[in-house]
């Protein structure tokens, strides 16, 4: 059978989704990569545009108040990177999906098709984190009344060692209830992007409707497959900790200057923001290949849809 040949495949398991993230973000390295560089960069230009305020203000004094004319500026320019940047995040899931379906494309070709979505994503994205947040407000309230209602009880007359540690078991059992709902809402919206970066005439508010869909009762094989994929990336966020350490000591050895200082805490703030960037440049297009292959994985068991799988050892 000729290389470009293509069979179909059963659904992944979790195990060959990670494996398979790792083979085609290896296969398709350079592309990625690139694509990645883009998408961290853009999301960094707006932090690197903040660099010159806080040192005008320690070094030369001036009116913090004229600052404040830039703050909309600053906003406009933090939403169009902040677009420029998902969409580029976008286009690496694209390709994966492409490669997966026996239909690759080219990175201009990938561009050329997200680029008028670039706005949608981002409203996808704000909406995403509204969701984000209201969950966590509204869990937030309810556990502050569950813990004052808990500390009210233990308050109430004399209470012995078993009534706290029962009072202690119940808060922890409530933590983790929370933490629980509030992994499986999120896991809910893992895909959410994936639609509106493959499939046509989708809006921001149908993907996020269209995750829904696709990930119910998946929720605990995607959480797998995630907690699979940490692993796997752990070792090189402990690589950059200990990078970030060992940099912020010769800094703090090598710049005679007090560690409490203005100047000194961005610098050190710079320093481990740069290395965080240059970690997710290469996480990054891994992230997004189990993105894809989370969604196509979905489908294929949802759906029953005929993809197709490039011939390849996953």
């Amino acid at each position: 059978m000729s290389e470009n040949s293509a069979t179909p495949i059963a659904p992944l398991s979790a195990g060959n989704i990670v494996s398979a993230g790792m083979r085609i973000y290896r296969d398709h390295f350079q592309p990625y990569f690139g694509v990645a560089i883009r998408a961290t960069l853009w999301s960094f230009l707006p932090f690197l545009a903040l660099i010159p305020i806080p040192l005008i203000v320690i070094y030369s004094q001036a009116n913090t108040s004229s600052f404040l004319l830039l703050i909309p500026a600053w906003l406009l320019l933090f939403i169009y990177c902040s677009a420029k940047s998902i969409v580029n995040n976008a286009i690496i899931a694209r390709l994966v999906f492409g490669e997966l379906t026996n239909q690759p494309e080219t990175v201009r070709e990938a561009r050329h098709t997200l680029k008028p979505k670039m706005w949608a994503f981002l409203l996808a994205f704000f909406l995403f984190s509204l969701i984000g947040i209201g969950i966590w407000l509204i869990l937030s309230v309810v556990i502050g009344i569950l813990a004052g209602i808990i500390a009210a009880m233990a308050n109430a007359g004399q209470p012995n060692v078993g009534t706290i540690v029962v009072l202690v078991l119940i808060g922890i059992v409530i933590f983790i209830i929370a933490l629980i709902f509030i992994v499986r809402l999120l896991i809910r919206f893992f895909v959410f992007d994936m639609p509106l970066a493959v499939e046509e005439n989708i809006t921001a508010t149908q993907t996020l409707g269209r995750s829904w869909e696709l990930t119910k009762g998946y929720v605990g094989r995607i959480f797998v497959v995630l907690f699979i994929a940490s692993l796997v990336t752990l070792p090189i966020g402990i690589i950059v900790q200990i990078i970030a350490g060992i940099l912020e000591n010769i800094l703090k050895a090598t710049i005679p200057a007090n560690p409490t200082d203005a100047s000194f805490q961005l610098l050190l703030f710079l320093m481990g923001y740069s290395i965080g960037l240059l970690s997710n440049v290469f996480l990054l297009p891994f992230w997004q290949a189990i993105n894809a292959l989370v969604y196509y994985d979905l489908r294929t068991r949802r759906e029953g849809m005929g993809l197709q799988l490039r011939k390849q050892d996953i």
